[in-house]
């Protein structure tokens, strides 16, 4: 069961399974209005059971901040970018997950195939329903060990309140709270959606020159 909890200012669901397992962050509202958007997904989501392990939800990091892109150095210097760095280092967790929210403007910019020549990293993987994965930004990956599992998801504004989409969106998140370890995290991921992330993978290896697993 999640409780409420607040930490560092900041309103969190907190929940701690009957067994042993992996600490699992999940963070929205990162900047910006994206929290608008993000809430009622993690909200629904803090309604799960966690049999193993520890998760942590923040609906939304920041109300309605300003927009500072999260790829830039200047990201983590900010208020936010350092409240995101403070839960990181408290929580350690092995899986974590940021949800944003984007335009519909931004669709092609996010999934162009020559993102990684324009701004130097790769493209986003449409899931299905505008729903884009991803990474995490290269500055903050480093924070992370090669074992851990890092990922990024883009939910469309626009479609936000379809049903379709945030059971498509939580369905993703459900997986991370029931598995017990990385390897059963990607191999439900690789069976649940093969193309997606067979392309997501060969990304990020690409990138990371197999310095890393994805994600």
């Amino acid at each position: 069961m999640f409780e409420p909890q607040t930490v560092f200012g900041v309103r969190l669901y907190a929940a701690r399974g009957s067994v042993s397992g992996p600490t699992r962050l999940v963070i929205g509202g990162l900047h910006g209005d994206e929290g608008l958007f993000t809430t009622p997904f993690i909200e629904r989501l803090a309604t799960a059971e966690l049999t193993a392990g520890d998760a942590i939800l923040v609906p939304s990091l920041v109300a309605d901040g300003r927009y500072i892109g999260v790829l830039s150095e200047e990201y983590y210097k900010s208020a936010a970018g350092k409240l995101l760095l403070r839960l990181i280092h408290r929580y350690r967790p092995s899986f974590y997950f940021e949800l944003h929210a984007y335009g519909q403007q931004s669709y092609e910019r996010l999934t162009d195939p020559e993102r990684v020549h324009k701004i130097g990293v790769p493209h986003f993987i449409e899931l299905g329903n505008g729903i884009l994965i991803g990474s995490i930004a290269p500055l903050l990956r480093r924070r992370f060990t090669s074992e851990d599992f890092c990922m990024t998801i883009e939910i469309p504004k626009w479609t936000s309140e379809d049903e379709l989409v945030s059971e498509s969106v939580l369905e993703l998140l459900r997986i991370a709270l029931a598995s017990r370890d990385r390897a059963a995290l990607m191999q439900t991921y690789r069976a649940r959606y093969p193309t997606q992330v067979k392309h997501a993978e060969e990304l990020f290896n690409r990138y990371y020159r197999h310095f890393l697993k994805p994600f």
